[in-house]
């Protein structure tokens, strides 16, 4: 009943849907019927389990078959009048009535199956095809865009972002069936932005195909095309991968390639594609191949090469992407039949009103408009609505001049970003001035806050500043006190200084005379300490042996006595010498001392008296009492004529001088006194100046705090009378800003 009802079907489209110059490619053939049946073999019994399901097949196929190619809503209204027509003659009524409206079969609903690790080698993982009705577009969609998820994840630089409207959902459909067909081509034919790409290669992942795309460069040529021929029909037929070819019209550098392009259509046999060495490599390894699939057929290398063929056609999805617009589509369809007989033809019509509004809604979801989500929503369809209208003024347009213009999805797709860009751009610059309005009245405001307070700051600091006065100026007055106190105590001070200071200098000068006339006795007492350096104990054992020593021995021993203030004889005169009597018995006792010589270097000179010079004096006029006669007389201890002669000598200045180092004794004392004196009253005013370093210190710091407070102050005060001045001159500019901020928020919200 349906092979009839098929039949009479086609015919009446045959009959009816003539080829017009618009509608040039309404050719119907027997290719028509034998795809419609090729799809219904598609499905299984599983799935076809009543009637019901079976008519649904059945009208699903002839439409994808014959009512895709239709290019206006009128012509498929009279397709599905037909249908039902048909089927009521052919089926009867009850059956008729079964038939749903708008039936669509998909082959990857299922999921693959579990992976459990028992499975054997050779078990299928893959997800069954299964060619079954949908039970909705929301259950399409939402496997769609699981699908979508994934191609993004799998294919590098996949970016795809597709909205699935429901006629986008139908034409992923209608190529899915198509290319999972084995040696189904599609010809996509629809303006720019349409989505035929992209739906093709969402289709070809899900069909676990590859895609393939030409790489057009400005020296892409017919030769380029060959290899890029020979790349699919290895993939396709030597490695037996399904893999999608997708070709657009924009790709037609040349008009030869779609002569290659209509022997691929039509017979899958380009020729002269490969050399024969190709061939027998290509041939050569499908032998295990066509053995395994075939096995009683000889490998013969035509029928190797059929088999290679035959798989070309069978994994090769050609998908031709045109656009109707111009007069290029309807040449080319009549040059190369090809195109037209050898694919199944899918024409996009263009997007409903709800397809627009369904894109602009996803597109605008996520973007930032300042209303409320009412006028959001008014705004989306909105925007479908123009769109849609425009559209529809094409068509009037086209009625009227016979002129053909035409509103593509890319450039619905532009208007979208380009409203995106300049709102945001002018929501953009009116927040920008809006925000230097709202800056400025705060800034108004801010001032006039800042004037009170700083007028009650002001206040504030004008009362510490009196406070802080009072304070400096009672500070004042102690130091005042203490400055004059420290400075009576400096001056009783530096009268003890200037007093010893005068006593110094005085010791000084006596110093400095009684020096003076000390050096004249240095070379005279150097010469005898020099002479006294030469005498030796031996020297003074050896005059004490002496029997009887020489008379000047003697009589310097006895000035040496004298020096000494030693004990002495009697005085009796010298039978030999006019002089005393010398003392020689006293003179051995002496030098019998065991320091004697010791006495001599450390004698003290200063005990030498007045008497003890009269003494000495009648044995120094003597004319031999000389160096010269002692050497002669006792060279040994000759030494101590000098030493005698020196120490009267000394005795000579040392009077003049001992005055001089009695009174400095007396100095010295009176110095002590007064630098005893000068201490303590350094010490007072060390004291004093303590007390005047703190409370000096307590001043400067008042009038540190004073100063401070007066620099605060007027910093206070100049302050506020820059914000005084700021609120005076932009007095009339706060309404204007007011009212402008007011403007921009109500463009905003517009």
């Amino acid at each position: 009943m349906l092979v009839s009802c098929t039949r009479h079907l086609w015919q009446s489209v045959k009959v009816k849907m003539l080829p017009t110059p618009a509608k040039f490619h309404y050719i119907f053939n027997l290719r028509d019927l034998s795809r419609i049946w090729q799809g219904m073999l598609n499905t299984n019994s599983e799935v076809v389990c009543n009637q019901s399901v079976l008519l649904a097949l059945w009208k699903h196929e002839c439409n994808r078959v014959i009512a895709d190619r239709f290019t206006n809503q009128e012509d498929k209204n009279w397709f599905e009048a037909q249908i039902k027509k048909v089927a009521e003659a052919d089926l009867g009524t009850a059956l008729a009535e079964q038939i749903p409206a708008e039936p669509f079969f998909v082959d990857f609903l299922r999921d693959a199956p579990e992976i459990t690790g028992d499975e054997p080698d050779d078990a299928d993982l893959d997800a069954p095809k299964i060619y079954e009705p949908i039970e909705s577009y929301q259950q399409l969609n939402d496997r769609l865009i699981g699908f979508m998820a994934q191609y993004n994840e799998t294919v590098r630089g996949g970016k795809m972002d597709l909205v699935f409207f429901k006629d986008a959902m139908v034409h992923l459909v209608k190529i899915s069936r198509i290319i999972r067909t084995p040696r189904g081509n599609a010809l996509l034919v629809g303006v720019g932005g349409s989505g035929k790409q992209s739906l093709t290669r969402l289709a070809s992942f899900i069909a676990g195909y590859k895609s393939f795309q030409i790489t057009l460069t400005r020296s892409y040529n017919v030769a380029n095309l060959m290899d890029d021929l020979k790349h699919l029909y290895r993939t396709a037929g030597q490695q037996g991968q399904g893999i999608t070819f997708i070709f657009t019209d924009n790709e037609i550098k040349d008009e030869g390639f779609l002569e290659y392009m209509n022997n691929v259509l039509a017979s899958g046999e380009v020729s002269n594609l490969f050399a024969r060495d190709e061939i027998d490599e290509i041939t050569g390894e499908l032998i295990p191949v066509m053995k395994k699939e075939f096995p009683r057929r000889p490998p013969t290398n035509e029928n190797l090469y059929e088999y290679f063929l035959s798989r070309v056609r069978a994994n090769l999805h050609v998908v031709l992407c045109f656009s109707p617009v111009g007069e290029k589509f309807r040449s080319r369809s009549l040059k190369f039949p090809g195109l037209i007989s050898g694919c199944t033809m899918d024409w996009f019509s263009r997007w409903p009103k709800d397809a627009l509004i369904a894109v602009s809604q996803h597109f605008l979801s996520s973007f930032e408009i300042v209303c409320t989500d009412t006028v959001k929503q008014s705004v989306v369809n909105t925007m479908g609505v123009f769109q849609d209208m425009v559209a529809e003024s094409c068509i009037d347009y086209f009625q009227r001049f016979r002129r053909q213009m035409h509103v593509t999805p890319k450039s619905y797709l532009s208007f979208i970003d380009s409203f995106t860009q300049v709102y945001a751009e002018k929501l953009k610059a009116i927040g920008i001035l809006a925000n230097r309005m709202q800056t400025g009245l705060a800034k108004l405001v801010e001032a006039t806050s800042s004037v009170n307070e700083l007028s009650k700051e002001l206040a504030v600091k004008e009362k510490e500043l009196a406070v802080a006065s009072k304070k400096a100026d009672a500070v004042l007055a102690e130091v005042t006190v203490s400055a004059q106190a420290a400075e009576k105590v400096k001056a009783q001070v530096q009268k003890v200084k200037d007093k010893a200071q005068a006593i110094v200098d005085e010791i000084e000068a006596d110093k400095a005379i009684a020096t003076e006339k000390l050096e004249a006795a240095k070379p005279a007492l150097k010469e005898a300490d020099a002479a006294l350096n030469t005498i030796k104990p031996t020297h003074i054992s050896t005059v004490r042996k002496l029997a009887k020593p020489p008379h000047l021995i003697m009589r310097i021993m006895d000035c040496v006595l004298l020096l000494f203030q030693h004990k002495m004889d009697s005085p009796s005169l010298d039978p030999e010498k006019p002089c005393m009597k010398p003392c020689w018995g006293e003179s051995l006792k002496l030098m019998g001392g065991s320091n004697f010589l010791q006495g001599l270097l450390s004698f003290p000179k200063d005990s030498i008296n007045e008497e003890t010079v009269e003494l000495l004096q009648p044995y120094m006029d003597m004319e031999d009492y000389n160096m010269e006669a002692a050497k002669k007389s006792c060279g040994d201890v000759a030494g101590l004529c000098s030493w005698t002669k020196a120490m009267s000598f000394f005795y000579g200045i040392n009077k003049q001088v001992l005055p001089l180092k009695a009174n400095l004794i007396l100095q010295e004392a009176r110095l002590d006194k007064a630098m005893e004196t000068l201490r303590e009253a350094q010490s007072q005013l060390d004291e004093k100046q303590k007390e005047l370093d703190v409370v000096q210190a307590m001043y400067d710091s008042a009038i540190a705090e004073k100063q401070a407070l007066l620099d605060d102050a007027e910093s206070c005060r100049r302050k506020m009378n820059n914000a005084t001045a700021l609120i005076e001159g932009l007095g009339g500019e706060k309404v204007r800003w007011t009212e402008a901020s007011k403007s921009f928020e109500e463009q905003i919200n517009r």
